[in-house]
């Protein structure tokens, strides 16, 4: 246990989180007297799985959008879509990072994308510069529930539940944190008098969606794919690459062979952060096994209480304080494997627990000490983090209010799923 905490403040020094598990993962093992060439041994065993190709497909899907003219497009339907609101700007924002998934695997990335654009023009339309960078924040982490999520895509293999299912299931989750962020930036808009951004056109709103259209069409081609049982959620990332690389070179007319410079590069240095924590934490699940921390973790759960309710209330205690140090993926493959044993004895399902994980990831990161998507937001925004820090908390209390639904009605995130006969 001790290299598992020395682990644990490396991370709090700022030390990158694979190294840290690949450090505590090898002088655990070496204590133990298992011999040291198991570690590339399992790092390179679990990461040949055909399954994982997945991951480089979907960050590809991914970069191609953000240099194929895509982000434009789709911001421009959000605004004729919810512009006409009070605090239209802000809805847009909310609305288009929705749209925005998480294909990239990085909410901070996502946060980083639109922010840039969205923050600056927040900031002249009135909006207080604090009150747009804690909006940005918040909306950063609604690609996370979003159905081609790679947070998902990790955790359904991680937790051995289907990719399909899960994607099924953060629709409706993500659904009401956006109406909840929504109310939020409402009411602030309707106390703080922000204006409307422009006014409704169904014209503005055909226009504008027939040139979305063929982008917003990505999620729907992979989703529809995998449940149709037409492909697998590889041949899914295959095929979404392809698209969009099509649509924006040929359609769009937004991608030249200049670009796939930087999209191969950013592809592979996404795909290798991933793949390179995955592998170490698989390499420290095996020392976990072994040593049955989950046995041990899952008794002493059980010692507090034999209620289902209670014991997720404490494991949202915990996630939420270590979200606000890791990123999702991250917490993903560290936290989940220590879990899974106590969940699946208390009867509780993996789906549903994803569902409640994402959420708590969506709270940690907009958080200090390190609060990955508030301090990229506060740090495009030019603001000091105690000011976001203030000005995210209302966003905060309805992520909160979210998951307290989420944990008192589990039939929420399992809804579409049982409604298309679906485990």
């Amino acid at each position: 246990m001790w290299s598992l905490g020395m682990g644990a403040l490396l991370i709090g020094l700022g030390v990158p989180v694979a190294v840290c598990i690949g450090l505590a993962a090898t002088l655990a093992l070496a204590f133990n007297s298992t011999p040291l060439l198991v570690i590339p041994q399992q790092l390179f065993a679990n990461l040949n799985n055909f399954s994982l190709l997945a991951i480089p497909f979907f960050m590809l899907t991914g970069a191609i959008m953000d240099s194929g003219g895509v982000s434009k497009r789709i911001i421009d339907f959000s605004q004729a879509l919810v512009g006409f609101m009070r605090g239209g700007i802000g809805h847009v924002t909310i609305v288009a990072s929705m749209f925005f998934a998480d294909l990239s695997g990085s909410a901070t990335a996502d946060t980083a994308a639109i922010g840039s654009v969205m923050i600056p023009g927040m900031v002249r339309k009135g909006y207080a510069a604090p009150f747009a960078v804690a909006l940005q924040s918040a909306a950063g982490s609604l690609g996370l529930l979003s159905p081609v999520s790679m947070s998902m895509l990790v955790y359904a293999y991680t937790a051995n539940v289907s990719v399909g299912t899960m994607f099924v299931a953060g629709i409706i989750p993500m659904l009401l944190v956006v109406i909840s962020f929504m109310a939020v930036n409402y009411g602030v808009a309707v106390r703080r008098n922000y204006t409307a951004v422009v006014p409704f056109s169904w014209t503005e709103l055909w226009a504008t969606f027939k040139q979305a259209f063929l982008a917003l069409l990505t999620p729907l081609i992979i989703l529809g794919g995998i449940l149709g049982g037409i492909f697998t959620p590889v041949e899914a990332g295959v095929v979404a690459a392809v698209y969009v690389t099509l649509v924006s070179a040929f359609v769009f007319k937004t991608l030249t062979l200049s670009h796939f410079k930087d999209i191969l590069t950013k592809t592979a240095v996404n795909t290798t952060r991933v793949s390179f924590l995955l592998g170490l934490a698989f390499v420290l699940g095996r020392y976990m096994i072994e040593a049955q921390i989950p046995a041990t973790v899952a008794a002493n759960f059980l010692t507090l209480t034999a209620s289902a309710i209670v014991l997720l209330i404490l494991i949202n205690l915990f996630l939420i304080c270590a979200h606000t140090v890791l990123e999702t993926i991250s917490s993903i493959v560290v936290v989940i494997p220590v879990f899974m044993p106590l969940v699946s004895h208390m009867g509780i399902d993996p789906v549903v627990f994803g569902v409640i994980v994402l959420i708590n990831s969506a709270i940690g990161i907009n958080l200090p000490p390190i609060g990955f998507c508030l301090f990229t937001a506060a740090s495009i925004g030019g603001v000091s983090v105690e000011k976001a820090t203030r000005a995210i908390l209302p966003f905060i209390a309805a992520l909160v209010l979210d998951l307290a639904l989420i944990v008192a009605f589990p039939s929420i995130p399992r809804f579409l799923p049982n409604l298309m006969g679906m485990h």
